[in-house]
């Protein structure tokens, strides 16, 4: 069109030039990282002759016209860009693939030879979620304090045994849901024969070297009141085995529940299946098509009992036990003076946002979900309201019941949030003192707290109707004598003996239940170091008693326990 082919030559011959370096240097890009996938039929073919030639190439890209080569290398920048942009759902192979692999195994074997040091402590989570999709809040709370700069990794525990066809596509569904939700995490399943046996493998196998969780976040078994008494056992014994696998452990309370497998569908979730996008009902249709007809029916059964299951098998999938007494994803009366916790956007900015919650979470049939419903479900993924993080440290556990609310602080979510810390007096007669010495321990630690509250009277008798209350809550535990306790129900009854040797320890629970009442109950989130759970001196009714007498009819609430490792450091 020009009428001069001349006038162009120059760039296109530089069009050229570069696309012969590109491929020069990726057969030497492909040689340098040993990808056994390259295999050069050509006899004479040499990396370094690769490599000359890729620089030769611009050499004479230069050479031709420095404006042209300038312009080319423009070219391909802003080709690049958009192809990084759009994102095509395509897979070359390519040899960045390899270099990415390479890249992080050898910083993973790095990371072996660096010696830890509490300054470089970070918190990483094993989260004992079950599938993803089931319990939203617990993985956007997880997410909140990892933030892509910490190991996060998600346990589900299944019944076995169970096929690797069933297995894969689990797996494929989780990581598609954590893609979709912008969590950056890990995914483990295990087949077990209940939740602490499953447990137990996870927190020996997960991980890679210093790679490794040392935090355990469950959610707090709701109907352990109600539920097959081996399940609380079970249960129970899950927090023993992290303790002495000296993981930390985190237990989270939201008063809407953590269990939606009920409330939303996650039939529409797309499952990646050779290199294309399905839906659930295709991959048991794909089971269907690999399977025999004995077996189609088990293998469906299980993978949408997996994904989709109801209240009775939700034990095996993350620990936190099943269905409270309404639907966890259902609006509850509002405690009274509980003050809400989340902040509300308003107008233009409210309706996009819902219209992209909407997006991800589906009812049964596609149907849109209420606005309440949604707001449960996306509790921790929302701009608190300006509030306080009650901190209750009442154990030194190496720092970690503080350290952990103080990480939420520095989070967008929890930006209007200050930290509130309660501390246990020794001597009512030395309280102002104690308060100053926890004002300069929080000042050493570099921890911004708005106040220090010391409580002097938590060995106090408490009232008699809070007595009443938990004694109604052991009730139906209480062993009728002492030969009704044997091996089989051991650890999940309580005897008279029990309640005698832990009356100081129920007293003070109880008590401690008062003075949250009093001081928290208006509180964006409640941080308490976790009573640790004694071995054979304390049964687990009597134990989750304890923890549904703190946890009750609280603001969401957060029991944490570190593993006696410093966390924290007073040198910058």
């Amino acid at each position: 069109m020009i009428g001069d082919l001349n006038v162009v030559s120059s760039l296109l011959s530089n069009f050229f030039l570069a696309a012969y370096s590109l491929i020069n240097f990726s057969c030497f890009h492909a040689t340098l990282i040993k990808s056994p996938g390259w295999r050069p039929s050509f006899k004479y073919y040499n990396s370094w002759v690769s490599l000359v030639g890729g620089i030769l190439c611009l050499m004479v890209m230069f050479l031709i016209n420095v404006v042209t080569a300038f312009i080319t290398f423009i070219v391909i920048i802003a080709l690049y860009l958009f192809v990084a942009y759009r994102k095509p759902d395509v897979n070359w192979g390519s040899s960045t693939q390899a270099q990415t692999y390479v890249s992080a195994l050898k910083s993973t074997l790095d990371l072996i030879t660096v010696e830890e040091h509490v300054k470089n402590y970070r918190p990483q989570l094993l989260v004992l979620s079950g599938a993803p999709g089931t319990r939203p809040p617990l993985l956007d709370f997880a997410h909140t304090i990892t933030k892509n700069i910490s190991l996060l990794s998600c346990g589900h525990v299944i019944q076995g045994p169970q096929t690797q066809r069933v297995r894969n596509s689990l797996t494929r569904r989780a990581y598609n849901w954590l893609t979709r939700h912008k969590i950056r995490a890990f995914y483990s399943i295990v087949e077990a024969n209940n939740l602490e046996e499953g447990s137990r493998n996870l927190f020996q196998l997960v991980g890679l070297g210093k790679l490794r969780p040392n935090i355990v976040l469950l959610g707090y078994k709701s109907n352990w009141a109600k539920c097959d008494r081996l399940e609380l056992r079970s249960y129970f014994n899950t927090l023993h085995e992290a303790l002495d696998m000296y993981y930390g452990v985190a237990i989270l309370r939201v008063p809407q529940g953590l269990d939606y497998s009920q409330v939303v569908e996650d039939e529409d979730t797309p499952v990646v299946m050779n290199g294309n996008e399905t839906t659930g009902a295709a991959v048991a249709e794909e089971i269907k098509r690999n399977q025999s007809a004995g077996q189609l029916s088990q293998e469906v059964a299980k993978l949408l009992g997996s994904i989709n299951s109801n209240a009775r098998s939700t034990y095996y999938r993350d620990g936190t036990g099943s269905e409270a007494s309404t639907p966890p994803g259902s609006p509850q009366a509002e405690r009274a003076g509980t003050a809400a916790v989340t902040s509300e956007p308003s107008g233009v900015e409210a309706l996009k946002r819902r219209a992209s919650l909407a997006n991800l979470y589906r009812g049964p049939g596609g149907v849109e979900l209420g606005k309440d419903v949604l707001n449960n479900i996306t509790t921790f993924r929302r701009k608190q309201k300006k509030g306080t993080i009650d901190v209750w440290w009442l154990y030194d556990d190496g720092g970690l019941t503080l350290l952990l609310p103080y990480i939420l602080t520095t989070r967008s979510q929890w930006s209007n949030c200050s930290l509130r810390v309660f501390a246990l007096a020794n001597r009512k007669d030395e309280l102002d003192m104690e308060q100053r010495s926890m004002a300069n321990l929080l000042a050493k630690f570099r921890i911004d707290y708005s106040d220090v509250i010391v409580i002097p009277d938590v060995a106090k008798k408490a009232a008699e109707s809070s007595k009443m209350e938990f004694d109604q809550l052991i009730e139906d535990f209480k062993a009728k004598s002492n030969v009704e306790i044997d091996k089989e129900n051991e650890g999940i009854v309580i005897s008279e003996a029990e309640l005698l040797g832990q009356r100081e320890k129920t007293n003070r629970h109880v008590r401690l239940r008062e003075l949250l009442l009093e001081n928290s109950r208006d509180a964006s989130l409640v941080v308490m170091t976790l009573p640790m759970p004694r071995k054979n001196s304390v049964s687990a009714p009597l134990y989750m008693a304890w923890l549904e007498t703190l946890t009750r009819d609280m603001p969401p609430f957060l029991l944490i326990r570190g593993n006696q490792t410093s966390v924290l450091t007073f040198y910058s």
